[in-house]
């Protein structure tokens, strides 16, 4: 199972996360790998509480990344940061069950 993942540098340093097609999924690392790392382990609580409720696993499309994206850039040019992401596909172990 693979999910795309934007990947925004931080003022202070780090990086700040988001897994578009899991609304409410975002996290964050002082490194790109760290900040790689804690999103894979988010995604995975994510999927293990949506399992729990019995809802079908997120589907993501263009619309939805593309979205995610712009909103990204809309609000780093509010806050006056560099208009500079960048998007990563993270892989998963698939979940036993699912």
């Amino acid at each position: 199972m693979k999910f795309t993942v934007i990947l925004a540098p931080e003022a202070e340093g780090g990086y700040s996360v988001v897994c578009p097609a899991i609304p409410g999924c975002v996290s964050q690392g002082d490194s790109l790998e760290e900040a790689l790392d804690n999103i894979r382990e988010a995604i995975l609580l994510c999927l293990e509480v949506r399992g729990e409720d019995a809802l079908p696993l997120p589907v993501e499309t263009p619309e939805i990344i593309a979205r995610e994206i712009q909103e990204c850039l809309e609000d780093r040019a509010e806050d006056g940061l560099p208009l500079r992401i960048e998007t990563r596909e993270v892989e998963l172990i698939a979940l036993a069950g699912r």
